[in-house]
């Protein structure tokens, strides 16, 4: 009963484990999904950082378009877009390179720069915020999202090279010198960066936004920019009469297109951001629930579990005592070492549990066992199947008691043999019983024998040597000893049947007539109607020896003319038995024979009358059976 508490309070802590374990698992989905939550909401403030970089760079742009024409000639428009800039860059939160702004300022206001290099300066300070752009992306995991966010960075590209143009061209115009080299390779080069940011572009971009970008480049202005371009790359084309007011407001308006676009598509990912951050809470919440879903299942099937695992052990306790109240338990190891023995079993074989575990089971082995007993109970064992048999096993004490025994291999949940467990049912008293209604038929037989013995008025004790002679010949042919011992006990009545021969043919003094011998054939007949109905394997046997022992071996013999080994070995041995000792004693009808004429007799006779291989065994061993002949024949004459 202790093992079954530890096994029962075992079984309560198995229980909790899966909801600790999915509890573990839970965290960790959780765990997984704030992360990728925080991840959301750094992104989302992020874009909402680059989106204010963003609209400073799209007026810092404007401001270097008009400060090329500044330069060659001042411009109110100018002064009106550095307030602006001003305000953005206050609206910021963190301090954006005003120093270096504030000495590009100071060198154009003073005249101090040339305007290419104007226009390099305020592209390195936009090259430096565009690359804070690129500092977002270590915060992305999402492949859509960085998808996303390249193509927005495609656009901010494109609108950066067509700031450069539009600043380089401006300067052209307000200069009034369409043949400046530097500002022209300027806008050429810039075009290039465009025109590579814009293949880029398409290469990722949805066919939505493949559309819009296509309305774009439809737009007259878009047109005006790239003739513009066009006429300054002819040999000798001056365009310096073009209003650069004109082409300000132009390329002006085809830029703010790009930023209108690009500001659309921040406003998607900030869109995507946050459907994302939705599932992602509206999935927290699922697995919430689905974890308690999880959890009462598992709690209401663990609790399940638990109590018909405890039922059944519970019913196996009652088992277990059921059986080692009726019937003799053990279990063994692989080596037949016994590992468990119940009270039983320590009553019936007088040693003790001490005494009996860690023993092999040859402790209680009776030497009357044939070792092929044993053989059998291994090999079918080993075998991994079950064996049933009758064995006699010896007590401390040394006397017996036999049981009927069942062995079981228990085998593991790999098929392989663990343990083997034994159980015994007492059935000492049942052989015992048995064994004296057995003895109890073999006395009856034999004074049956007796009688008939008398009643032919034959002397000597015929019948008693025939047993022993057949008991002899029994052996020295092989049979097995259950055999053997029906055919001593039977062998007695071999000629029973002549309780039915009348006592004038029976003990007629001479020779038998036709008629008489007819008669007579007849008590083979009636030996065997004598026994035919019995189930008892004893006279069952009395009944074939009565019937067959005057069968000869070439088929001559009779009441039914049976040959060779059609006829019983039982029949076979009493027929050498009943006449050898006939022909070695007086009849009423004859005087006994000689050993030499016995003899010869029974080596005309092999094959023909006898079996040749018991009259092989006769002569091989004859010195045991006259060993017989004579032991008996003392005892009749003390008698």
């Amino acid at each position: 009963m202790n093992t079954n508490k530890n096994i029962i309070l075992k079984l309560r802590i198995l229980t909790f484990m899966p909801i600790i374990i999915i509890g573990f698992i839970f965290l960790f989905m959780i765990a997984d999904s704030v992360k990728t939550l925080n991840s959301l909401n750094l992104m989302k403030r992020d874009f909402l950082k680059i989106n204010r970089i963003s609209d400073y760079i799209t007026e810092l742009q404007k401001e270097r378009g008009l400060s090329g024409g500044y330069i060659s000639n001042k411009s109110e428009k100018l002064m009106n877009q550095i307030k602006v800039v001003r305000k953005d860059i206050d609206n910021l939160d963190e301090e954006f390179n005003k120093k270096e702004l504030l000495s590009i300022r100071n060198k154009v206001n003073n005249l101090k720069i040339s305007p290419i290099q104007e226009l390099s300066l305020y592209t390195d300070l936009i090259t430096k915020l565009h690359s804070k752009y690129l500092k977002v992306l270590k915060n992305i995991n999402d492949p859509y999202i960085i998808k996303s966010f390249h193509i927005y960075y495609k656009l901010a590209m494109m609108k950066e090279a067509l700031g450069e143009i539009r600043g380089s061209v401006n300067s052209i115009l307000a200069s009034k010198k369409s043949t400046n080299k530097k500002l022209l390779y300027y806008a050429v080069h810039a075009k290039g960066m465009y025109d590579v940011s814009m293949l880029e572009f398409k290469a990722i971009a949805s066919k939505k936004y493949l559309a819009k970008f296509d309305s774009i480049k439809k737009n007259p202005n878009y047109k005006y920019m790239n003739n513009m371009l066009k006429k300054f790359t002819l040999p000798n084309n001056i365009v310096s009469k073009e209003s650069p007011e004109v082409w300000f407001q132009k390329s002006t308006n085809v830029i703010n297109k790009i930023t209108k676009m690009q500001k659309e598509y921040i406003l998607n990912i900030k869109r995507d951001i946050k459907k994302e951050s939705h599932q992602i809470k509206l999935k927290m919440l699922f697995e919430f629930i689905f974890l308690i879903f999880i959890w009462i299942v598992v709690i209401w099937i663990s609790h399940k579990i638990k109590n018909n695992i405890i039922r059944s052990l519970l019913l196996l306790a009652q088992y277990k005592d059921v059986v080692d109240r009726s019937s003799i338990v053990s279990k063994g190891n692989i080596k037949g070492i016994i590992t468990y023995a119940n009270d039983k079993f320590s009553e019936i074989s007088g040693y003790s549990k001490a005494e009996l575990i860690g023993k092999s089971h040859n402790i209680v082995r009776h030497s009357d066992v044939s070792p092929e007993v044993f053989k059998d109970l291994w090999t079918t064992i080993l075998s991994k199947k079950p064996w049933h048999g009758i064995i006699k096993n010896r007590k401390k004490n040394g006397d017996y008691y036999i049981v009927d025994a069942t062995i079981n291999p228990i085998l593991n949940q790999k098929g392989e043999i663990e343990e083997f467990i034994a159980m015994r049912y007492d059935i000492t008293d049942v052989f015992k019983l048995q064994e004296d209604l057995e003895n109890t038929q073999k006395e009856l037989l034999f004074r049956m024998g007796k009688i008939e013995e008398f009643r032919s008025k034959e002397t000597g004790f015929h019948v008693k040597r025939v047993a022993k002679y057949s008991e002899l010949l029994g052996k020295l042919y092989g049979l097995e000893e259950k055999d053997l011992n029906y055919l001593v006990a039977a062998s007695p009545m071999h000629d029973v049947g002549k309780i039915g021969i009348p006592d004038n043919i029976l003990n007629k003094p001479a020779k038998l007539t036709g008629e008489d011998w007819k008669i007579m054939k007849t008590h083979t007949n009636i030996g065997y109607e004598l026994f035919k109905d019995t189930d008892k394997p004893i006279l069952k046997a009395a009944g074939i020896i009565a019937y067959e022992h005057h069968e000869k071996y070439n088929g001559s013999g009779y009441p039914r003319g049976l040959k060779g080994e059609e006829i019983h070995i039982f029949g076979r041995i009493t027929a050498l038995a009943d006449v050898f000792d006939a022909l070695g004693s007086d009849r009423c009808y004859k005087k006994k024979w000689s050993d030499e004429k016995i003899f010869k007799l029974f080596e005309e006779e092999r094959g023909k009358y006898f079996d040749p291989k018991l009259v092989d065994l006769f002569f091989e061993n004859l010195d045991e059976f006259l060993k017989i002949r004579e032991e008996f024949s003392e005892q009749f004459q003390t008698n």
